[in-house]
């Protein structure tokens, strides 16, 4: 059983030993409610799938789950989930009780980049950074087929890697972290202050502004929507660099809402990057599209619990 513990949304589903989804199912997280309140929640979604499959709950191996926050793997705890209003909570003890499972835990990022590495776009690589570009930036970082999360579990937390000293403020607390320049909120920020300086763009009177608009126009050949694009793709591609000259990955795995947009995005991200690496790039280093969508999650704490 794989299950994505989200702020707002749990999405749980079954796999089998191949790593094909055989059931999915969601409900809301209902985090305000309090820990015991999301952990029915899930205990009730997973009996549900369950069910459905025609199966019964000894017939499940186990249940791996990603959570959004920092989590120590080694004691299940996770440390601080701010979207869930959890710090130091025992969830593998807690979730194992409800199931009567064994349980694996570990951060979403971490998790969906294997779910890309067994199911997705990474499979055949047995070292990948996978980067996600949301409201924030989240990054997993396998290397010889195992996650890498660090003596304090933080991973390859691509997202807050200082890029511009005194950059903009990040909700961190620190200052030139890549999300402030790269992330979808920051394209539609940077998109707004363009707009309110008095560029034009075909955009401009969108009620509905979004990344997902703003590629769309990029790819449309609108002017300002591309500068925008290539100012984030720029970022994008030097904290790469740095991070292909740090740990060496196979292939850079690109998830979240702008990589549906496909090739708008990564061209611009796969030229900085190879600008950025110069001469040190010895290879065609792959920067691809996640394939999974909403399922790496499920998939890849699946294959969390495959391995209890």
């Amino acid at each position: 059983m794989g299950i994505d513990l989200g702020g707002t949304t749990i999405k749980a589903g079954l796999v089998d030993i191949k790593g094909r989804l055989l059931v999915k199912g969601q409900v809301p997280t209902g985090a305000t409610e309090g820990a015991g309140a999301v952990l029915e929640r899930i205990a009730t979604l997973a009996g549900d799938l369950v069910r459905r499959q025609g199966l019964a709950m000894q017939d499940i191996k186990g249940a791996g789950i990603g959570i959004p926050g920092s989590v120590d793997v080694e004691k299940g705890l996770v440390r601080l989930a701010p979207n869930l209003f959890w710090r130091d909570f025992p969830l593998r003890a807690e979730l194992a009780a409800r199931l009567n499972l064994p349980v694996a835990i570990d951060n979403d990022a971490h998790v969906a980049a294997l779910g890309e590495m067994w199911q997705g776009a990474g499979k055949g690589f047995n070292s990948l950074l996978m980067v996600t570009i949301g409201t924030g930036i989240g990054s997993g970082l396998i290397i010889d087929g195992h996650i890498r999360r660090g003596v304090f579990s933080y991973g390859a937390e691509m997202g807050h890697v200082k890029m511009i000293p005194d950059g903009p403020q990040c909700h961190c607390g620190g200052r030139g972290c890549l999300e402030t320049l790269a992330s979808a909120t920051a394209m539609v920020g940077r998109f707004r202050e363009y707009l309110a300086a008095g560029q034009s763009s075909r955009l401009q009177d969108s009620p509905d502004l979004g990344a997902r608009e703003i590629l769309a126009a990029a790819a449309a050949g609108d002017e300002l929507a591309t500068r925008v694009v290539d100012f984030a793709a720029s970022y994008l591609g030097m904290a790469l660099a740095n991070a292909v000259l740090l740990v060496g990955p196979e292939a850079i795995i690109i998830g979240g809402g702008p990589a549906q947009a496909g090739e708008v995005i990564l061209a611009p991200i796969r030229k900085y990057l190879a600008e950025s690496l110069g001469a040190w790039q010895i290879k065609p280093l792959p920067v691809l599209a996640a394939r999974l969508g909403n399922e790496a999650g499920i998939i890849g704490a699946a294959r969390l619990a495959s391995c209890l």
